[in-house]
């Protein structure tokens, strides 16, 4: 029986989706290389957007960013007084599990992720807190865990879980409701698409440019979604829009995106980025208008039991 402690990075097992050319992870490069470009849009790398709770919040992307993790972790209803193992689905560098550490002392965090950069920058920022007994970040593939059956009490993904493959994100779905204990709770925030209905002929062309940009293999469909939830015994679902909560910060994209090419410039005195990097200022730019298309997509928090 695998434990917290114990636990050993695995060989990956990769879907379909991301293997279509053998030795390539699209999600791996995106995030290898463009992944320490998040210092611009959060000094301490909360790769999402953020949630607005009140007016002055639209001062602060950074005060948003943190609102956002407070919205997914107060729906996981974490008691403070006994330990609770928490596991991050797509952790990034891991500041959403530090965070939640710092919290709830009681807590211990595993995050999980395929990304090498973002295991040896999420290591760093650990020991920089000192949390190593608190967060343990391990290299592994959400959609094929290696966690043994019923392992945690929680479980999160935000803006993870569209990094899935296929609309309904099944193997994702299957995993975290395979690893919750019977009666945990999980949290998952991100953009999905409303309806499965033909869609615009501009809304398909920028869905699918952000998701190239993005390394994304599809955003997922809502109903698709949550009925996979409830197809693998999850239960009490709670779906939530949240997009109006969202677009402050959303807002903040083409200011984020001029301060990088200033600091670029100023760095390098170019512009010539690999192509990532340039994906990574193209998708949310493209998003601010996909977002504009409230009939067709939305972004949620969806919570639930086990």
């Amino acid at each position: 029986m695998k434990t917290l402690t114990d636990q050993k990075p695995t060989l990956l097992k990769f879907s379909t989706a991301v293997t279509a050319i053998p030795g390539y992870n699209p999600i791996k490069d995106y995030y290898n290389i463009a992944g320490p470009d998040y210092e611009a849009w959060s000094r301490d790398f909360n790769m999402h957007f953020g949630y607005c709770s009140r007016f002055t919040d639209i001062f602060s992307l950074e005060k948003m960013l943190y609102r956002m993790n407070d919205e997914v972790l107060k729906r996981l209803e974490i008691p403070s007084t006994k330990p609770t193992t928490i596991i991050d689905l797509g952790c990034g560098v891991g500041t959403v599990a530090r965070y939640t550490a710092k919290k709830y002392p009681l807590a211990k965090l595993t995050g999980v992720t395929i990304v090498d950069y973002q295991l040896a920058k999420g290591n760093e920022l650990i020991e920089k807190d000192q949390l190593q007994d608190k967060v343990n970040l391990v290299k592994d593939n959400f959609e094929n865990i290696s966690f043994a059956d019923e392992t945690f009490d929680r479980a999160y993904a935000l803006e993870s879980a569209c990094h899935a493959s296929g609309a309904n994100k099944e193997l994702v779905i299957k995993e975290m409701a395979r690893i919750l204990k019977t009666g945990g709770r999980f949290c998952i925030a991100d953009g999905f698409l409303k309806h499965d209905k033909k869609l615009p002929w501009l809304f398909r062309k920028l869905n699918k440019k952000i998701t190239d940009c993005w390394a994304l293999p599809c955003f997922g469909n809502i109903d698709g979604f949550t009925a996979t939830l409830a197809k693998y015994g999850l239960k009490d679902i709670e779906v939530k829009e949240i997009s109006l909560r969202i677009a402050p910060s959303v807002a903040y994209v083409p200011y984020t995106c001029f301060k990088f090419f200033l600091k670029e410039l100023w760095k390098t005195k170019t512009l010539r980025l690999k192509k990532e990097r340039w994906n990574n200022v193209i998708a949310p730019v493209l998003g601010m208008i996909l977002g504009l298309y409230r009939r067709h997509f939305g972004y949620y928090i969806i919570t639930g039991k086990k």
